[in-house]
This record gives C-alpha cells, structure tokens and sequence, in this order.
C-alpha cells in the first residue's frame, strides 16, 4: 500500500506489536540474546534514506526488537552500498548496550515490479515482458504489478536473473527474513485478469511463490538461514483462501493504516493530509474488513501494525485488536 516511509515509534508514527504480550527488557546477564518473532515489542520500519550517513548514525543508535529496512543494494546506482555493514552495526549496538541481538528484515516487493531496481531494462513497460500487467492501482509512480507466478520474475526474486537475486542478496548481507510487499497482487484486478487468460489460480500461486522463497532462502541458498523469517504486508483477506497453509508458511504478518492513513502527500509527514485520516473515512468499513481477518489470524502468528498517525493525545487504537 504505502513506500518511501519512515516509522519509528514515537517519533513519527504509532508501530505496535500485536497477538504476544512478552516484550525483551536489558538482560541484567552478559548473554547476548537473540531476539525471537514471537517476543518482539518495539519495531521500526525504515525503507527511505537508508544509504545516507545520517540515517546510519540514527538507526545505529536506537534500540528496537526488530527493525525493516530497505537493502538499498536492489536499487540501480545503489549496489555497492555496504548494507551488511548497517545490518551489522544495527546488531553491534544493540548487543553491546542491550546484551540483545535484534531481528533485521529486508523489505522486499514481492507483487510489483520497481523501475529504480537493477533488473529493469530500458524499454519494459506494460506487456513488455509479458508478467509486466499494469500501473499501481494507488498510482505510485514506477510501480508495475506482475503476474508473479511467470518463471521470469520468480528468478528475479529467488533463484537468479543475470546474476543477481534479491533473496540471495539479503541473504549475503545477513538480513533475517524478508519483508513482503504486495503480497496483496493475489487480489488485484489487472493480475486477476491475466491469471484468467493463464488459467491459474492468484491465491494458490501467491501460496506456491512464498514456499518457494521459504524454500530457497532456508534450504537451498549457498547462503541459506535455517530460520529466515517470512513476513507478509498487508493482504490478511490471504488467510482465508487457506488458512492451513498461510500458517504454516508465514512467521507474521504487518498491516498498515488499519486505523489511520493519508489522502494526501503520499506519506509527505509536513502534509498536515499526509495521515491521521480515519482509513474508514478514504475506505468505508476497511477497519472493520481487515479486524475481522485478524481475528482468525491472532494467536496463530505474531501482528504488526504500523498507522499512519501523529499527535494523537496518547490514543492507541491498535492495542484494541
């Protein structure tokens, strides 16, 4: 739903953990402890600015549970950002000061191809290659939903395209699970219409696609993490379509805007439009949409929220799930 954001609690947004109440305090031991999914209270969600020395020094100096940041190195231009070294210094920090090694993902899109990222060619666009299906629908501009089941995109994602895979890379640089975007493609129109005239099914090959990743990146990967997390954005209304097999393949799930979103600035935090609107007032009865997919998910897995909000007077709705 949303890019270009930068959410740290209590400074520019509301981001809670919901469905587990045990959070990590400072070990009064010298053992350093490895953060788990299910124990994290405190995130921030970072995919602006990541390359820059400013954002280093503030994110290397704070102290969450589990961070999600962009790897900048998917970015054309931006490869040979040491992003392992952020990851890195993020963990340093944090077991230094906290005896407490956090959990880092990579946010990767998994639905929607990105103009800026290094396997764009020159002429693609709409139907060129053909998984390329149309525009974001929110009108993000550079954004293309694909049909995500065609090998091609697949490689560029898991297993290799000209070299290179967004999976593999995360992997090198020691991120511990992934973060996808736009897993919501499963139910997006123009992808719908094209996995007609395929003959496929978007939920059940949404499903294949991320056993695929969890596959590559636990098993099959030179670089391969046993424990690699998959985490999915948005697109609760998945867990419906087999709620068997969503819990078994997912580690958690994030939602943005459940309470508050933007209709104007496109996430420009200056924009006095650019949040606390009520979602319902942009999406009638979304609220209440996405809480009553939650209400099957909870317990079953951890859930992140992440509003679009400030200056709220204390006010916390997301601890009402």
């Amino acid at each position: 739903m949303k890019k270009y954001i930068l959410l740290i609690c209590g400074i520019l947004t509301v981001v809670v953990f919901l469905g587990f109440k045990d959070g990590f305090s400072q070990n009064d031991n010298d053992i350093i402890v490895k953060v788990k999914i299910n124990n994290v209270k405190w995130w921030a969600y970072n995919i602006q600015h990541v390359d820059t020395v400013r954002q280093h020094d503030e994110l290397v100096g704070t102290h969450f549970d589990l961070y999600v940041l962009e790897p900048v190195v998917t970015e054309k231009g931006k490869e040979n950002f040491d992003i392992a070294k952020l990851v890195r210094d993020i963990k340093a920090y944090n077991k230094n000061n906290y005896n407490k090694e956090p959990l880092v993902l990579a946010y990767i899109d998994i639905g929607q191809a990105e103009d800026w990222r290094w396997y764009w060619g020159e002429d693609w666009g709409i139907g060129n290659p053909e998984w390329i299906v149309a525009t974001d629908p929110n009108k993000w501009e550079g954004n293309y939903p694909v049909a995500y089941w065609y090998p091609e995109w697949q490689n560029i994602v898991i297993y290799g395209y000209k070299g290179r895979s967004h999976v593999e890379e995360i992997l090198e640089a020691g991120f511990d699970g992934i973060y996808m975007d736009w897993v919501e493609a499963f139910s997006d129109e123009d992808v719908i219409a094209k996995a007609d005239s395929d003959g496929i099914n978007t939920a059940s090959a949404m499903f294949d696609f991320i056993a695929k990743i969890r596959n590559y990146a636990r098993i099959r990967s030179q670089h391969a993490n046993p424990q690699f997390l998959i985490v999915a954005q948005n697109a609760s209304d998945l867990h419906q379509k087999n709620p068997a097999r969503y819990e078994n393949l997912m580690d958690a799930i994030a939602l943005e805007a459940v309470w508050y979103d933007g209709d104007g600035g496109f996430d420009h935090w200056p924009d006095p439009r650019g949040y606390n609107i009520l979602t319902n007032d942009l999406y009638p009865g979304w609220t209440e949409e996405v809480l009553s997919h939650l209400k099957a998910i909870k317990g079953k897995m951890p859930i992140f929220i992440a509003e679009y909000a400030q200056n709220l007077g204390g006010k916390n709705y997301a601890l009402r799930v």
